[in-house]
């Protein structure tokens, strides 16, 4: 919203209500086609005015049928008032310079809403991109592997953390990689055909993350990788890979949906018995209650 200042008065103009806005309202209510062309539209506004639908479509992914239906599900009559609509918008931009104007302020949104909007799509999107085969596929090795490894370095490294630290809390044999050339060898040497290894490739992937990921492959190891790149090397050489986040975010941004993702596959795997991850849950919790209550007697 707009605020213009005249002779003394105050008057509020309606000038920022953008067809993108209005996308963002509705979008929970989309199908999961319909949010691909929803996000497409939003991100790529210049290739939805000066393309035709069936080519838009095969861009996203998707049938022209869907995007019209995505049309029709923002009461529109078709794709050419969409264009029509995306196009009023960016002639509006070029021609608005709000900003500069003496006598015009900008409502400016708060800065937590407009952070935990980005993650709520981030996370959006993450739920499109995720099929469900590989995500059953990927809680069924977490359940039965004899190890799991997990391997994420730099912007990687909090969300590797993150995984790590929540299995240790359901089950053992859970290991993080650590960036030390002596604990990588070792941790090498144990894997095999019962390990699993995670891979979080969430920034651009360093060689020794390749080099390791290679090696786990050649043993035979079950490789899933989340990453936020859909020409991450990584897939190369990952059994299952879960793409995360939503497009043109930066590395740091995917973080909130990767442990969105984490921590669904994690319940997945609880799932698997319930009752025997509660209770190692339960025992781990005591042993360090318990270890806590020994530390404090050692202070008095």
């Amino acid at each position: 919203m707009y605020v213009y200042i005249y002779n003394g008065g105050r008057k509020e103009v309606e000038v920022d209500m953008s067809f993108c806005n209005e996308i963002k309202k509705r979008f929970i209510r989309l199908s999961r086609g319909q949010r691909k062309v929803a996000q497409f539209v939003i991100d790529n506004p210049n290739i939805i005015a000066t393309h035709i639908a069936s080519d838009v479509g095969k861009l996203i992914g998707v049938s022209e049928s869907t995007v019209i239906r995505f049309c029709y599900a923002m009461e529109l009559s078709g794709f050419s008032e969409l264009q029509e609509r995306i196009k009023e918008d960016l002639i509006g931009a070029k021609n608005t310079d709000i900003g500069d104007h003496p006598l015009i302020t900008k409502k400016q949104e708060p800065l937590f809403s407009n952070v935990m909007n980005r993650d709520i799509t981030s996370i959006l999107n993450t739920i499109q991109l995720v099929e469900e085969n590989q995500f059953e596929q990927t809680v069924k090795w977490m359940h039965e592997s004899n190890f799991i490894y997990v391997l994420g370095f730099r912007h990687s490294s909090p969300s590797a953390s993150f995984l790590s630290n929540t299995l240790g809390n359901y089950r053992r044999h859970v290991k993080q990689i650590q960036h030390d050339v002596e604990d990588i060898v070792q941790q090498i040497s144990g894997m095999d055909e019962q390990s699993l290894l995670f891979v979080l490739a969430l920034d651009a992937v360093l060689e020794d993350v390749l080099t390791i990921t290679k090696i786990a492959r050649n043993k035979n190891v079950k490789i899933v990788a989340i990453t936020n790149s859909g020409l991450s090397p990584i897939r190369e050489y990952a059994d299952i890979v879960f793409t995360v986040g939503a497009q043109k975010q930066a590395s740091a941004e995917t973080i909130i949906a990767s442990h969105s993702l984490i921590h669904s596959l994690v319940e997945g795997m609880v799932a698997q018995n319930k009752r025997q991850y509660t209770t190692f849950q339960k025992s781990n919790a005591q042993i360090e209650s318990n270890f806590l209550f020994l530390e404090k007697t050692k202070i008095i």
